[in-house]
């Protein structure tokens, strides 16, 4: 029990230690410089489009498809960066590890307008094939060269099938919801 608690403590110290860490580097070192403004640029971008094609007629179940989307991306991230299998040396914010300008603008709306566009599952799985190698294999590479993203011990194509994983588990979830709800 003492060694639990002593534990605990020290944990948190270091928790600690790292986040004072993050939020100095972040302050000397990214916000309002070119980088920042690259991924403040794509968040905006990303959120405008979304919001000017969105079908506002379906928009609870648009949102609950960005939520879900949101979520995958956020706790792959973390568990991604936890195992440090990937880093992510400029952030918009210098709170969360993961990339929050990715997973919760830009990556999401993608998805949506995706799961907007093609409402049958073969027109819907082709698209996301496309997205996922688009973005393992063009996007992904792109981060890496001007800095935003940085592989440790990851390859690009790993992720391959688990965009395509999501996209098809988050609109099964969303379309199970909603035959549930009779919407």
């Amino acid at each position: 029990m003492v060694y639990t608690v002593l534990f605990i403590q020290s944990a948190a110290k270091v928790q600690e230690k790292l986040t004072d860490t993050r939020i100095d580097d972040w302050l000397e070192r990214i916000v309002f410089h070119g980088k920042w403004w690259l991924l403040l640029a794509l968040v905006l971008f990303s959120m405008t489009f979304w919001w000017k094609t969105v079908d506002k007629r379906r928009l609870s179940e648009m949102v609950l498809y960005v939520s879900l989307i949101i979520i995958f991306t956020l706790v792959l991230d973390e568990i991604g960066e936890e195992f440090t299998l990937w880093d992510y040396p400029y952030d918009l914010i210098p709170l969360f590890p993961p990339m929050s300008s990715i997973d919760i603008a830009c990556l999401p709306l993608i998805y949506s307008l995706i799961y907007q566009r093609f409402g049958a599952w073969k027109g819907f799985i082709a698209v996301t094939v496309l997205m996922s190698g688009i973005f393992c294999f063009i996007l992904e590479p792109l981060f890496i060269r001007i800095g935003i993203y940085q592989i440790l011990s990851w390859k690009s194509y790993y992720g391959f099938p688990i965009y395509i994983f999501m996209a098809i588990i988050c609109k099964l979830a969303v379309k199970k919801i909603y035959a549930k709800s009779g919407a």
